[in-house]
């Protein structure tokens, strides 16, 4: 069965916003629980902050990234890591099959091992993208990862491309989404459909790449691939946000707060009778609850669902007494209204 390897960038913020050497462990310990085990760090950023890394790799496997051009693998060593992953411009075929071919020697002798990102692999011609595979084959290459950087690909033509490097590589083959237009996780999964293995995301797709926990859970519903999912995930996203500063939006897919709110008669109704018409899967499976909110829009059966969670079995002719009172107060506020607000509206008759 395929497993996915999941190559993280949410690490990098941290570096980026210079994090203390203690605080960086504990965001790591944060990505570890939720199942992340291997990250990549840009060794150019790390070289500009210099954190220190030595604890942090004895909890997740580092990778470094550089560019082909002009890199210095020497920042690998110097960072502890033997894992390299070199962005490559696959339209300039010359310069990147003499180029490889020097970092590949340097590299075997510092004991490395290489994989790519290719970029640009959807402007070759099948001509030139044979070229590029026959110089990719030369060499002792780790993993060979789609990179869209722009976020321009569609899956459909990602989809083509992936299963052509697939067939024609021994080596594991991955994708890297750029976010730009909101196809990153379309992408991914069109990728992971043609037989990639190995996924760049970062957690909430902070920094523009795949969303992890979108991808974890459409691999798993969609693809029917065996994904393991934290008993928690929602909670463990919102802690990697937090100590980056960041607020999860409420409407954020699969982790937003109010995803399983509902409010209106209707869907409230419907909601506690058949879950699965109107939920693509339970709150629980990600950590999080259903919530009925109450407002300028809800019915009587939203209001009955709230009481019989608190033990009390409300009347028709009490419920719609109740309704009536609690559209006045929402209309008023020009919001929904607090259990509180409820409770105190119920035992004011």
């Amino acid at each position: 069965m395929k497993k996915i390897m999941w190559l993280d960038q949410t690490l990098n913020i941290a570096i980026r916003q210079q994090f203390a050497a203690q605080k960086l462990v504990d965001f790591v310990g944060v990505l570890t629980a939720l199942g992340i085990q291997q990250a990549v760090i840009h060794l150019d950023e790390w070289q500009c902050d210099r954190p220190e890394l030595a604890e942090v790799q004895t909890q997740i496997k580092l990778y470094g990234l550089l560019n082909l051009l002009g890199c210095e693998l020497s920042l690998a060593e110097r960072a502890g890591i033997k894992q390299v992953v070199l962005v490559c411009d696959a339209t300039n075929q010359v310069e990147f099959g003499t180029r490889l071919r020097e970092v590949m020697k340097e590299a075997c002798t510092l004991g490395l091992v290489v994989s790519l990102f290719v970029e640009g692999i959807d402007v070759l011609t099948v001509e030139a993208l044979s070229g590029l595979i026959a110089s990719i084959k030369q060499y002792p290459i780790a993993a060979v990862i789609y990179q869209d950087r722009t976020g321009k690909g569609n899956p459909f033509a990602l989809f083509d491309q992936i299963t052509l490097l697939k067939s024609s590589l021994a080596c594991p083959i991955g994708i890297s989404a750029g976010n730009a237009y909101g196809l990153a996780t379309a992408n991914t999964l069109a990728a992971l459909k043609a037989g990639a293995t190995q996924v760049v995301e970062s957690v909430g797709g902070i920094g523009g790449y795949a969303p992890w926990e979108e991808v974890l859970l459409a691999a798993r519903q969609l693809l029917e691939i065996n994904t393991k999912l934290p008993p928690k995930l929602a909670i463990g996203c919102h802690q990697i946000y937090s100590m980056l500063g960041l607020t999860v939006p409420v409407n954020k897919a699969i982790i937003g707060p109010a995803i399983f709110a509902h409010e209106s008669g209707l869907h409230v109704d419907g909601i506690t009778k058949a879950p699965k018409l109107y939920e693509p899967f339970a709150p629980e499976l990600v950590g999080l609850s259903r919530q009925l909110i109450v407002g300028k829009h809800s019915g009587t059966a939203a209001l009955r669902t709230k009481f019989a969670a608190w033990g009390i079995c409300l009347e028709e002719d009490e419920s719609k007494h109740l309704l009536a009172a609690v559209r006045a107060l929402a209309v008023r506020k020009k919001t929904a209204i607090s259990d509180d607000e409820l409770r105190r509206l119920y035992l004011s008759g």
